[in-house]
């Protein structure tokens, strides 16, 4: 199945613990520091106000970075913009690599402002053109994120649940109960 726009949500580990605001200076000193140097990153945007939205966003070129409380609790979500078309399970693993990378710099920041868990996830295709939220949708893609989660999460049992609504993009909740934390999950995509 090809895929285009992948987006990824990790979820926070005490979302009620998490102090939002903290997030503009941390993203800009993202910016400033060029902390994921694969990507151009461009401006922070503030979008608390904003109910059930991204809170916080950070604006890049190929991709957004937001601590986000849409669509379920508090989390980082990642949304690739800008890529090619290519098959769901490279650019699953390549959607995951980004978003834990960027989880496993807020964990190391010295203030500790998030923790993540590494349990739980939200995977979703943007771009309708080519996966419209249908069960024909979930039929294919359904043994590509199989396949990342089982490299993801070996030996442990993993719960996919579509999300079926078709006012929203295709999107799968995937829970692996007793899964290990962000820094070993990034290193099992290496």
């Amino acid at each position: 199945m090809l895929a285009l726009q992948l987006s990824v949500k990790l979820f926070a580990a005490d979302p009620d613990a998490v102090e939002v605001e903290r997030f503009t200076a941390i993203f800009h000193g993202w910016i400033q520091e060029n902390r994921i140097p694969h990507q151009l990153l461009i401006d922070v945007a503030d979008y608390r106000h904003v109910p059930d939205g991204p809170a916080i966003l950070l604006v890049g070129h190929e991709a957004h970075y937001s601590i986000d409380r849409e669509r379920g609790p508090l989390g980082l979500l990642y949304n690739r913009k800008r890529d090619e078309p290519g098959e769901l399970e490279d650019k699953l693993v390549e959607a995951l690599r980004d978003a834990l990378s960027a989880c496993g710099l807020l964990e190391e920041d010295p203030g500790r402002p998030i923790r993540f868990r590494g349990d739980r996830e939200r995977l979703a295709i943007l771009s309708r053109r080519f996966a419209p939220n249908t069960e024909e949708t979930w039929a294919a893609a359904r043994p590509a994120i199989e396949a990342v989660c089982a490299r993801l999460w070996p030996g442990l049992p993993v719960a996919l649940s579509h999300r079926g609504d078709p006012r929203e993009p295709f999107a799968v909740d995937v829970e692996a109960p007793g899964a290990p934390g962000v820094a070993d999950l990034l290193a099992r995509l290496s």
